[in-house]
Parts: C-alpha cells; sequence; structure tokens
C-alpha cells in the first residue's frame, strides 16, 4: 500500500477517518458527547448521525442557491451532503450512502455493481449502460412515475496509489431534452461543469479525471484517479429514501 501524503478526497463514500458522518454500530463505543443534533436509528442498530431533517425536492432545475432551501451550497449544511443526496435532490444532511437506510454497506472495493445494487434498494431504478444517448432516455421514463435521471460512475481501486474506489453519481436537469447535467462533488459546491471546466452535456463523454497531484512519498509523480460511466438510473420523487 502506498504511503500518502494526505488523505485523497473522495465524491460519494465516507472517508474512514470522517468523524462527523462515520455511523455509530450496535454495540461500539459512543463518543461522550453527541457530535450531532439528531442521530438516526437503523432496523439493524445503526445510528447515523444527521446535522438538520431531510428535505426533499421535486424540482431538479438547476438552481442551487434555492434546491433544498440551498443546504446543498449553504456553509452550514454543505459539508453534509454529497453527490448522492445531490443527484437523488434530497439533502438527508448525513453525507448519505447508498442502500444504508435499507441495512446495505458497499464494501471495498468499489464495484459499479454493487453500487447499483444498493441504490436500487433505496428506490432508484435501473435505465441501461452507456449504449443510450440522450436521446434515448426521453422515452424511457417510467411512466406514471414522476421523477429524474442520474448517472452514476465509478472510479476502481489501484493498490499502487493506495486508492480503493470511490463514486461519483450526476443528475439531470432537463428532463425534456437530457442534455443539461450537474453535480457535486463530495463537500464541494454544486456545478454545471465537469471536472475539466466544461458545461455537462453528456455525462458519458464528459472529463471525470481527477488529478490529485503529488499524493505519495518518495514519489515525484502526480496520481490521477478516472471516474467512468457505469449506468443511466431514475429517481422516482416520493419513493427514494436515503440517509
Amino acid at each position: 500500500m502506498a504511503k500518502l501524503l494526505r488523505a485523497y478526497k473522495y465524491s460519494g463514500r465516507l472517508d474512514e477517518d470522517d468523524i462527523f458522518h462515520a455511523p455509530i454500530l450496535p454495540g461500539a463505543y459512543a463518543p461522550p458527547r453527541r457530535i450531532a443534533p439528531i442521530y438516526v436509528e437503523l432496523p439493524n442498530g445503526v445510528k447515523v448521525p444527521q446535522y438538520a431533517p431531510t428535505i426533499e425536492m421535486t424540482s431538479v432545475k438547476y438552481n442551487p442557491q434555492e434546491d433544498c432551501d440551498g443546504y446543498f451550497n449553504a456553509a452550514k449544511f454543505q459539508h453534509h451532503n454529497n453527490c448522492y443526496n445531490y443527484a437523488c435532490d434530497i439533502a438527508s444532511n448525513s453525507f448519505a450512502q447508498p442502500g444504508r437506510m435499507h441495512c446495505y454497506q458497499v464494501g471495498e472495493p468499489y464495484h459499479g455493481q454493487d453500487v447499483r445494487k444498493s441504490a436500487e434498494l433505496d428506490g432508484l431504478i435501473y435505465i441501461g449502460d452507456k449504449s443510450l444517448s440522450s436521446h434515448d432516455l426521453i422515452n424511457l421514463a417510467p411512466k406514471a412515475m414522476p421523477g429524474h435521471f442520474v448517472a452514476l460512475l465509478v472510479s476502481d481501486s489501484d493498490g499502487a496509489n493506495g486508492w480503493t474506489g470511490d463514486y461519483h453519481w450526476v443528475r439531470c436537469d432537463d428532463q425534456a431534452n437530457c442534455r443539461s447535467w450537474s453535480q457535486k462533488c463530495g463537500q464541494d459546491q454544486v456545478t454545471n461543469f465537469d471536472f475539466s471546466g466544461a458545461p455537462i452535456a453528456d455525462p458519458r463523454r464528459a472529463n471525470w479525471t481527477v488529478n490529485f497531484g503529488r499524493l505519495i512519498e518518495d514519489s515525484d509523480d502526480d496520481v490521477v484517479c478516472d471516474y467512468t460511466f457505469y449506468a443511466y438510473m431514475y429517481v422516482p420523487h416520493g419513493r427514494t429514501k436515503i440517509i
């Protein structure tokens, strides 16, 4: 395992050193003071820290300042909502993890199939892979089920760099044409640009390469990780539950 000069920054998954969003497992040591104002207890006894009650919206027009009462960009709550929160348009204020609401945890190394399964437990619907075009999506929304499209991207693990994988979600903001998308990378603010600063018209062809710079001790090489398009999914409004 490579010795890192600093920790990696993840888009969707939890950093193992993140004490603010780490769940408390049954029988595990609980902190002497409550870090979060709310702890949501799941059926399996896991307690998930939550920093404000969940807010869910049904309009996915690109409007970060008003979307979910501005929680995705507000200084107080921005870092408690990740790419999965934003893609689902649900500010759970818990750095939501796919499947966690339904007592399922994606494990390392992160694979697209496992992340997809986790999201389906939360209510998301698989639509198709990268063979689908934006024009194809227009006619594939489930009938009598209001909602919006999202795209799942996965970054495979790389043991040489100490990278154990991650996932990223991108949201469609224009269901009529499916040519306008936006995203929130981890604790960052919302943007309708990809990682190179270009508008996201097609998540399959956008730039999802992250250059972490010099990160490995005794190496002058930059560490570069790629998120690869995996699938289109659909978020049914009012039927998706995440934490």
